[in-house]
Parts: structure tokens; C-alpha cells; sequence
């Protein structure tokens, strides 16, 4: 997200967009496959190869003054597997794109959401293993998805989801948790199991940045828990020995309470918008994610029935209810319309924390390095 953009998305826009590429017949990810034939690379905007990803809050400038005009940046991250039928995820956030900003109204009393999409496939297939978008806020959403090169390829069960989190890890910045102490949301959409490790070459030939040393993927995990909400979505119910087996891996990469099973990937949206209510909402309820999901006719077809199914995939999952309430400051955020001095502050006039602004240097990637004992016992709870 580029400092300075303060537009949200258009819906109107998005659906004319949309009506054109059928006329031309345009598939969702052509225009990323045409760049890469064209030239052998992702086109910038979602190459991450060296490169980090921001969500920095947005303001308006009015004369000495700026203006919090959509409220700080809540960064929303979907990591879609790539290989085999899962590759179709990706398009499916594109189609759904109108309605999940419509469902988003409800945050942004708030918030000002800013949606990056990823693809993380396989180290052998064609196309690079991790692609990700900027944060945007606006129509910017929707025409980077379109960048994005799925490979559909099979091949061994284990994906390289562990170079998406490793990513995640090292190479984004959000002022929501730099500045407030708050979480942004990530959810990986997937029906496999990732690899066990990260190493340092896997880390710098495909992600472009430098690993001090080799770390499990548990502990990549568990070193992204106190700046994200983060999940793993399983889509399609399957083979039940398949789906426990992964999602049991992955209760083991993020701790339980992480791991949503989604049997209908027409819903991936739905559900996506429904962690964020729950974890928004102090008492959240099957009625309330209703409302939340159809406010002012925004989702015509998410019936009474439908939402119970999706709030007892949340609840069977065992999500914490008001997860991002329990953080401390959460009440303290500035909201909308608030003014600030500078762009970059983190504190508005007349905050009692105006006194500690500070101005930020420019974002560098981490270099971690293993912070977890060699048994890996983690206390989940403290996430």
C-alpha cells in the first residue's frame, strides 16, 4: 500500500471491469501469464523476489495537517495454493471481490482494509513458488489478482507453504502491529501439508532474501503469531484421513484454534470475512455473523442457513472468539477523521499519546534466526 492512497474499493468499477474481460474472453490470470511469456518474469507488482510488502495507514492532506480519512490500515493477507484444482482459489477471490469488500463495511468504522493475495505453489512447478500483491485498498485489489500466475500442476502431496509463511515473516510491515500493538489477518487456503523446514538457500533463491540459518516451519509460525491472526482454511471436506492429517500439521504450525475446514470453496470469502468478525467481536454470534455477512443486501446469497453453516466451520475450528478485543489497546486506536501532524505518526492531535510520536525508518527485511528450543514446546495460549 503506498502511503498517500486513501480511495476504497469500487464496485461498480470492479463489475464493469469484470462484464469486459468476458467479452473478450478473458480468463483471470491471462494478463499475468502474457507478462511472464513476454518477458520470463512476474510482472513487478507481484514478483516478491527481494522486495518487502507494506500496510501503512493512509491520510489526506489538508494544508500543514493529515487526515485519517478511512481509519488505520488493517492488513488481510490470503495465501491461495496454487497446484492442482486449488489453483482455481485464486480466480474465485477475484469473482468474490465485490462481496467481500461489501461484507467489510462492517469494520470499517474502524479500519481501513487492505487486502494482498498470494499464490504459493510448489519449488518444482513453472512458474515462481510465491507471488504476492501489494496491500491496496481500492480497484488496485482486483487487477493484481490478475497478475498472478496459478501453475494447477500435482505432483507430491507436501507444498511449499512454508516459504509463504517465511515470507510473511521476514518481509511484511504493518503499522497495526508495529505502531498499536494490534494483529492483521492471514489465512493460508489449502487442502496439504507444507515441508518441515526452512532453509537458508530455499529463503534466497526463491524469496530473494537471506535466512541467518535454517529454522522449522513451527518456529516460523510461531514467530508470526504476535503480528498476525493467521489461519489455515482446508477447503473441500475430502478424504477424512487426508483432511485430519493436515489439518492435525497444521494445528502443530499455528496451534489449535487456527484450522477451518471448509467444505464448499464457493464460500471461501464468506468464511474469510467471518474470522474477522469473530475475532473482531467481544460476544460474536451465529446470528450477528449473519448480519454481518448480509448487511444492507450486500450478499444476496448467503441465506440464514448458509451463515449458521459457515459460523459452525468457525466454531468447529475452535477460534477464538474477540481475539483482537483481548489485545491491549485495542479501544485506544485513532479513528477515522482524526489529524495528525505528520503522515507517518502513529498519534493524532489531542491522543494522550501524542507526545510519543515518532517518524519510522524505512522497512528492512528481518534476519531471524531459531528462537525455539529444540523440543518446540510452545504455550499456544499466550497467541
Amino acid at each position: 500500500m503506498r502511503t498517500g492512497d486513501t480511495a476504497t474499493f469500487d464496485t461498480k468499477r470492479y463489475e464493469k471491469s469484470v462484464a469486459e474481460m468476458r467479452t473478450r474472453g478473458e480468463e483471470v490470470h491471462d494478463r499475468g501469464r502474457d507478462i511472464y511469456r513476454k518477458t520470463g518474469h512476474l510482472d513487478p507488482l507481484v514478483n516478491i523476489h527481494g522486495q518487502l510488502r507494506v500496510s501503512h495507514n493512509s491520510m489526506k492532506k489538508d494544508g500543514e495537517k493529515c487526515i485519517l480519512t478511512n481509519g488505520i490500515a488493517l492488513p488481510i493477507w490470503s495465501g491461495f495454493d496454487g497446484t492442482g484444482s486449488m489453483g482455481e482459489n485464486a480466480a474465485r477471490a477475484h469473482a468474490a471481490l465485490g462481496e467481500i469488500n461489501a461484507m467489510l463495511d462492517g469494520i470499517r468504522g474502524r479500519y481501513n482494509p487492505q487486502l494482498a493475495t498470494s499464490v504459493i505453489q510448489d519449488v518444482d512447478d513453472e512458474h515462481p513458488v510465491f507471488q504476492m500483491s501489494q496491500f491496496e485498498t481500492d480497484d488496485r485489489i482486483a487487477e493484481q489478482i490478475r497478475l498472478l500466475i496459478p501453475d494447477h500442476n500435482g505432483g507430491d502431496a507436501p507444498e511449499d507453504y512454508q516459504l509463504g509463511l517465511a515470507y510473511l515473516m521476514m518481509a511484511t510491515h504493518t503499522d497495526i502491529s508495529d505502531f498499536y500493538g494490534l494483529k492483521g489477518y492471514g489465512m493460508v487456503v489449502g487442502d496439504q501439508i507444507g515441508r518441515e523446514k526452512v532453509s537458508v538457500e530455499s529463503v534466497n533463491h526463491h524469496l530473494g532474501h537471506k535466512l541467518q540459518s535454517a529454522m522449522s516451519t513451527k518456529s516460523v509460525g510461531h514467530q508470526l503469531l504476535p503480528k498476525w491472526h493467521i489461519f489455515y482454511v482446508h477447503v473441500g471436506s475430502g478424504d477424512g484421513g487426508e483432511r485430519d492429517f493436515a489439518t492435525k500439521w497444521w494445528d502443530e504450525i499455528l496451534g489449535k484454534g487456527r484450522t477451518v475446514v471448509v467444505p464448499d470453496p464457493n464460500l471461501l470469502a464468506e468464511v474469510q470475512a467471518g474470522l474477522i468478525y469473530v475475532c473482531e467481536t467481544a460476544e460474536p454470534t451465529a446470528d450477528g455473523l449473519t448480519a454481518f455477512l448480509t448487511a444492507e443486501g450486500s450478499n444476496k446469497k448467503i441465506t440464514a442457513k448458509v451463515a449458521k453453516e459457515i459460523w459452525d466451520w468457525i466454531v468447529d475450528g475452535g477460534v477464538e472468539f474477540g481475539a483482537q478485543t483481548k489485545l491491549p489497546g485495542y479501544g485506544d486506536i485513532p479513528l477515522p477523521g482524526s489529524v495528525f501532524a505528520h503522515y507517518r505518526h502513529q498519534w493524532p492531535e489531542g491522543h494522550s499519546k501524542f507526545e510519543e510520536n515518532f517518524i519510522p525508518v524505512d522497512p528492512v527485511a528481518l534476519d531471524p534466526s531459531p528462537t525455539m528450543p529444540k523440543s518446540e514446546r510452545v504455550d499456544w495460549s499466550k497467541f
